[in-house]
């Protein structure tokens, strides 16, 4: 074999065997990015779910969780109103013209006039000043 033959021989070994090193290395790579994608799907079909679950448990609690915090939110209101305005009588023991009431004296809460009311009905205005925020107290 001439020395041209034998480096010419070495070079085609040398691509053969980078051939077979490459098709190996992409084998490789297109398992992995299956198996990553099969991965990945799986995981995030189980993240969707368990996120749609939970999303329809926060929908679902929510409105209750809600509407303690209006509860809360009004308490506060009022204990706010009732001791930054030094009331002298609390808010929530107040009544609002427009509302149903029972016969007695209501206390205006504006002008002090005691409006009586005889029957059971609506609760009207203060006779004197029309002030709409009236008190048993």
């Amino acid at each position: 074999m001439k020395k041209d033959d034998l480096k010419e021989q070495n070079n085609t070994d040398l691509v053969a065997e980078a051939r077979k090193t490459l098709q190996g290395a992409k084998d490789w790579l297109l398992d992995d990015v299956s198996l990553i994608k099969a991965y990945w799907h799986d995981k995030m079909g189980y993240t969707e779910a368990w996120v749609d679950a939970n999303w329809h448990l926060i929908l679902d609690e929510g409105h209750e969780l809600v509407e303690e915090l209006d509860e809360k939110e009004d308490a506060a209101l009022l204990w706010l109103i009732n001791h930054a305005n030094n009331n002298p009588v609390p808010l929530e023991e107040c009544h609002v013209a427009g509302q149903p009431a029972k016969a007695g004296v209501y206390h205006c809460m504006s002008c002090g006039h005691d409006n009586i009311m005889t029957e059971e009905g609506t609760l009207a205005t203060c006779e004197v000043c029309h002030y709409g925020l009236l008190s048993t107290h």
